[in-house]
Formats: structure tokens, C-alpha cells, sequence
């Protein structure tokens, strides 16, 4: 059974983990962390398109080459 727990500054939820792998935990509370973070940001659109482009481009730069030519 899901539990939640609210206040003025926070919400508490509690999710039973039984039978659910570590690494399902982690991606859920990953995802929670990300949303709360977009909630809070005050990027434009526009802003976060380029941030988004930029990310990805510094990604492929350091991994290009474990995808060969």
C-alpha cells in the first residue's frame, strides 16, 4: 500500500519495494529528483533546448568513439 504523508514544505511518500529490483528504486527516485529540479527551474523554452543540445554534444564528443566510424 502507497502512504503519503504531506506538510506545508514537503510531501512523504511511501512505496513498497517488495519484489522491486534496487535499480527500478533508484530510477523511480532518479526521475522524482529530475521533475522536482524542472518544477524549480526557471529556464526558458529557448534555454533548455540549447542546454539540451549542448549536453548531448559534449556527450558524443567523449563517446564517439566507442561507436566506431
Amino acid at each position: 500500500m502507497i502512504a503519503v504523508e504531506t506538510s506545508e514544505k514537503a510531501i512523504r511518500v511511501s512505496i513498497p519495494t517488495e519484489g522491486m529490483p534496487a535499480e527500478a528504486v533508484n530510477a523511480f527516485v532518479d526521475w522524482l529528483r529530475v521533475e522536482a529540479a524542472a518544477r524549480r527551474s526557471h529556464l526558458t523554452e529557448d534555454q533548455a533546448w540549447k542546454l539540451s543540445e549542448e549536453i548531448k554534444s559534449d556527450w558524443w564528443s567523449r563517446n564517439e568513439s566507442r561507436f566506431g566510424k
